[in-house]
């Protein structure tokens, strides 16, 4: 395959074609305090990652001043333009595909848990089962939001429109593109954080989560037989969950659902090429979260742990919303709850990097964690 030499310009190199506005929705409509902000903390002491960032912390209109701007020499490395998107964000890609699914999967189970009844048509489950059933997707967007997934294309993008970072993508940059333009119709970090932390607040949430993973943990030692104690005990965790998250689904985070897993998805699609993350010197997708991430002064090393606590909890959650839609059995020896229970693990073992994506100010309860 064809290799290309991509040049990553240094501060004060940057091409005046993009302030100019080769695309007048991008370059010229970059706002110049992502550039700045983004700048000083992305890509620091990483090679090619610098030198974006140099450029992006010389301001958004890098592009304007270029023109009488001293040229310096480009930082230049090679890679493969056609390499197919990183395993890791192919993986987590294919899981919020899947996730499209689960609501009206759920809303199905719902409708047929209601049997052979007179209904007037057309025969619709029960708002709360409604609710519920986008229950699981809402989690998986919170808690990628937490990893810092969504906050990372805002950044990529804004760095990409302004001309701080120059590569070739398979796609032309059209799902940079289209991110940086969506960006006004999307609700901002600060309001997504409002809206799902209205239904996921970590002050009782994460209590009543942990419950429900210790449960299956439990379970877990019990080598398929019945255990009459747990099983009830996972019963009554799982709906003092369910009972909390669904007085507060109503309304506008569950009127947001769809739109907020498209978002998930499209945020993916953005920091999935290996073309861009090689242009900030990173080697993987959640290498290239965690450099946006430090821009804000995030703990370094959360990325992964925290999506992979989404992919575990928001599997917990589809399993409850399915058994809510249904009569809640628990059956041990269901090879689904022994996948369950290793999620259950999962998600307790990096339960210490969600209190710190849950900033101060909220207690965090630490889980034990299973030998």
């Amino acid at each position: 395959m064809e290799a290309v030499a991509v040049l990553v310009p240094v501060a004060g190199a940057a091409d005046a074609d993009v302030g100019a506005g080769a695309d007048a929705g991008l370059g010229a409509d970059a706002d110049a305090g992502l550039g700045a902000d983004a700048g000083a903390g992305l890509g620091a002491g990483t090679g090619t990652g610098a030198a974006a960032a140099a450029a992006a912390g010389a301001g958004a209109n890098a592009g304007a001043a270029a023109a009488d701007a001293p040229e310096a020499g480009p930082s230049t490395f090679t890679f493969d333009v056609q390499q197919p998107a990183a395993p890791e964000a192919q993986a987590l890609a294919l899981d919020l595909r899947a996730a499209q699914e689960w609501t009206p999967q759920i809303l199905t189970l719902a409708l047929a848990s209601l049997g052979d009844i007179d209904l007037p048509p057309p025969a619709q489950p029960t708002a709360g089962a409604a609710a519920l059933a986008a229950l699981p997707t809402l989690y998986f967007v919170h808690a990628l939001d937490q990893a810092g997934v969504l906050q990372a294309a805002d950044t990529v993008a804004g760095l990409w429109a302004s001309g701080a970072v120059q590569v070739p993508l398979p796609d032309q940059g059209q799902a940079l593109a289209a991110w940086w333009r969506g960006r006004r119709q999307r609700l901002s970090a600060g309001e997504r954080q409002h809206l799902l932390g209205l239904v996921f607040d970590p002050r009782d949430f994460e209590r009543a989560m942990g419950a429900v993973c210790e449960a299956l943990v439990a379970l877990a030692d019990n080598a398929g037989r019945q255990d009459l104690r747990e099983e009830v005990g996972l019963q009554q965790a799982a709906m003092r969950l369910l009972e909390l998250c669904g007085a507060r689904l109503e309304g506008a985070p569950l009127a947001a659902a769809t739109d907020l897993l498209a978002q998930a998805r499209a945020a993916v699609a953005v920091l999935s090429p290996r073309a861009l993350q090689g242009a900030f010197g990173v080697r993987d997708f959640y290498a290239l979260v965690e450099l946006s991430a430090r821009a804000s002064g995030a703990p370094a090393g959360r990325a992964r742990p925290l999506a992979e606590r989404a992919r575990s909890g928001a599997a917990i959650l589809r399993w409850l919303a399915q058994a809510a839609a249904q009569d809640f059995t628990v059956d041990p020896r269901a090879a689904a709850l022994q996948t369950l229970m290793a999620d259950a693990q999962r998600w307790l073992m990096n339960s210490e990097a969600a209190g710190a994506a849950a900033g101060a100010g909220h207690e965090q309860r630490r889980y034990p964690v299973a030998a």
